[in-house]
């Protein structure tokens, strides 16, 4: 057997000599991107471009609480919910990665969904048609499946937004086509929303969704003013932010003005922050932040696409 081995790896060292002799131009790029480096990041980031694209094409699968008095139709509703998730399963599964961590984030993912199905279909759908009532339903082991997946999510994102920051600092030319100063201020938001949201807080404590106290509003404040973006978009998405926290810490704030006046684009978010006489409410704000961060999102995640997958199109 080691005979065999070493016979069969001194075959593959000397067609790669023919090779190398006959064309290096073709052996010696693959052989040192192999064990470089920046393949590996090239290879995370395209992993979390494959998989935010992924998530756009999931159905839509809604979880809600299961009351006594809901009979037959919610059954149905639930077989459909089943149905749902598991043709979300197939398409994560059709996502082909690369990297480990997004290997593992795939499995994290199925497993949930697989659990969620398992769950339902036992206490909800096979209960009720067979005793004509409904099981507990554990939620909150379940949501921690759902929370894990997120976290290890997060901690990648954060990982391949910081790869992605080196990246226009070493001006290369995977980002050379894309406006330095859009890409860097929505980078910089993004790193700042995960600070401000860590799922670990979440997985630990899946109970504590209220905000927190004026300790933490302060902080959270602390975040805003650090931000300090340069394009006009996401100079109006901290405007609104800020506004966001006035109504959602109205009672930690001592900052409102007096003689406060209506955003636009050209406001900019100094030492003194300014708040609407009339504030919108908290809903309002956080779909007017998500359609503007969307917007930007979108084009710059095509762009993304378009040059990390550049050689694979070609």
């Amino acid at each position: 057997m080691k005979k065999m081995i070493l016979v069969v790896v001194c075959f593959v060292i000397m067609v790669y000599g023919m090779l190398h002799f006959i064309m290096p131009e073709k052996t010696i790029p693959p052989l040192n991107q192999f064990f470089s480096r920046p393949v590996k990041d090239v290879q995370l980031i395209q992993d979390w471009l494959k998989h935010n694209q992924q998530q756009q094409l999931l159905l839509v699968d809604v979880i809600q609480s299961v009351s006594p008095k809901q009979t037959g139709p919610y059954v149905e509703y639930i077989k459909q919910r089943i149905e749902f998730n598991q043709q979300n399963i197939q398409r994560i599964k059709l996502s082909h990665y690369k990297s480990k961590a997004f290997k593992e984030i795939q499995q994290l993912e199925i497993h949930a969904l697989q659990q969620w199905n398992n769950v339902h279909q036992s206490n909800i759908v096979e209960a009720f048609e067979q005793q004509q009532h409904f099981l507990d339903v554990p939620i909150s082991e379940l949501e921690q499946l759902d929370t894990e997946a997120r976290y290890a999510l997060q901690q990648q994102e954060v990982n391949v937004l910081q790869r992605l920051q080196q990246l226009i600092q070493q001006d290369s030319d995977y980002v050379a086509d894309i406006d330095h100063s859009l890409l860097g201020d929505w980078l910089d938001y993004h790193l700042m929303q995960h600070e401000l949201h860590p799922i670990i807080a979440e997985w630990q404590n899946p109970s504590s969704t209220a905000p927190g106290d004026r300790l933490e509003a302060l902080q959270d404040l602390q975040f805003y003013k650090r931000f300090q973006p340069d394009t006009d978009e996401y100079q109006y998405i901290m405007a609104l932010s800020t506004q966001l926290w006035h109504v959602e810490y109205s009672a930690s704030s001592n900052l409102v003005s007096a003689n406060a006046r209506p955003i636009s684009y050209a406001d900019q978010v100094g030492e003194e922050i300014i708040v609407p006489e009339d504030p919108p409410k908290a809903e309002k704000l956080k779909q007017q932040i998500k359609i503007q961060d969307d917007k930007v999102s979108d084009l710059l995640l095509g762009q993304l696409r378009q040059a990390f997958f550049k050689e694979e199109q070609n």
